[in-house]
């Protein structure tokens, strides 16, 4: 079977600036997943964009270099009929996994995941949630601001919730847009924020959840689901002038509202027809239950931590309940993953040969050099997974790598 694995970021849909950060995790889910089919026998073409293409270490069997400028579909063209199945990874920033799932159902090929139409419903957090709220699953409390309404009339809407409130785009991925709001003071600067990671002239008011960022990882074949995995989430909520970070996260999260947790998110996933595959649900745990934020139609970071640690192939598993197989019921977890980040300023000179040497130290799944005049200026990063049999043994797993890293930067 050839699959087609299509991911955004890194696969030439960016015709603009390269921001390394959002590179790495594709990369990282890119070549994780291309693995992982390799492994089960399937015959793998995906797309790089032309730019970044030294950089990457791909086991695929055919890869398409994109220059810029060129549109990655209209150079699949040729090779499509030879294609049995396509996996996409990209965000639902101005509908991207949308348009691509849509041209490929034009195209009569089958999607290795969800419909147009699902990911079309998740790819707008303020439809997902009146779905979620109409099948009595919990929801933040929300209210809808406009990017062209007053800084009056928009307070108004926040003292009905109450401060502190997180404003984030309909339509935005991961932190990108989102921020804390603790006074009316910092509205302006949010919405500011907001503008420049969306496309739509409205955004979400939440209500601020104390508690537990967390993920649940789920395999659907469009009837049954069933969760892979509770996993925590390590994210940093910002001001508008800081700005939100995703750092990462470690699984499995053994936490008190795990059943309920997972019970939401299969639900959830339930409740909006159309989700297949791998299916990635964001809640946060408060003291009292779980709360849904997010459902997300694709492979998520968790991904890369839980194939070091479940007893199955999930890049297979996916194919399979895409397929409308059955989903596997004996998962079994053998130790704890950490997924992070270890960053790293411009005062380190990164010759090739140490990129050579960071990228070859174990556990190191994600780290390029991207040449600078196309990337936006960023911090170094390296996405890093460490096992072990423990939380504690892997997160001392992370530490060691994380030394090892520093260590190559200063000989």
């Amino acid at each position: 079977m050839r699959v087609l694995v299509i991911e955004y970021a890194l696969g030439g849909f960016c015709q603009g600036e390269l921001i390394e950060e959002i590179l790495l995790e594709g990369y990282a889910m890119l070549r994780a997943l291309i693995e992982d089919l390799k492994m089960a026998g399937y015959h793998v073409i995906t797309t790089i964009d032309s730019r970044v293409l030294k950089c990457c270490q791909l086991v695929a069997d055919e890869i398409f270099a994109v220059p810029k400028g060129k549109n990655p579909l209209k150079l699949l063209e040729t090779c499509l009929t030879h294609v049995d199945g396509v996996i996409v990874i990209a965000p639902a920033f101005k509908e991207a996994l949308y348009g691509i799932t849509c041209f490929f159902e034009k195209e009569k090929i089958k999607i290795l995941g969800s419909t147009s139409n699902a990911v079309k419903i998740c790819s707008n957090k303020y439809t997902t949630y009146n779905i979620l709220k109409d099948a009595q699953i919990s929801i933040p409390k929300t209210l809808l601001g406009s990017l062209h309404e007053d800084l009056k009339s928009l307070e108004e809407k926040v003292l009905k919730i109450g401060y502190p409130v997180v404003l984030k785009p309909v339509d935005g991925v991961g932190c990108a847009g989102l921020s804390l709001v603790s006074r009316k003071e910092e509205l302006k600067a949010a919405v500011e924020r907001i503008r420049n990671d969306t496309r739509e002239s409205y955004f979400l008011i939440q209500e601020y959840l104390e508690g537990d960022h967390a993920s649940v990882s789920l395999l659907s074949n469009g009837e049954k689901v069933a969760a892979l995995s509770l996993n925590a989430q390590h994210i940093k909520l910002g001001s508008p002038d800081e700005g939100s970070i995703y750092e990462g996260g470690h699984t499995p999260f053994e936490h008190p509202l795990e059943s309920l947790a997972i019970d939401e998110a299969v639900k959830a996933v339930k409740t909006i027809k159309g989700l297949k595959g791998y299916v990635g649900v964001d809640l946060v745990l408060t003291g009292e239950k779980p709360v849904v934020v997010e459902v997300n139609p694709r492979l998520t970071t968790s991904y890369l931590g839980l194939r070091e640690i479940l007893n199955i192939n999930i890049g297979a598993e996916i194919v399979k309940a895409s397929h409308g197989l059955e989903i596997p019921t004996n998962v079994r977890k053998k130790g704890y993953a950490i997924i992070g980040k270890i960053r790293f300023n411009e005062s380190f000179t990164l010759s090739d040969e140490k990129v050579k040497m960071i990228s070859e130290i174990d556990g190191v799944i994600s780290h390029l050099l991207i040449p600078k005049p196309h990337l936006h200026p960023k911090e170094d990063v390296a996405i890093v997974v460490s096992k072990g049999k423990s939380l504690e043994e892997a997160k001392q797993h992370f530490e060691e790598i994380k030394q090892k890293i520093y260590e190559t930067l200063t000989s």
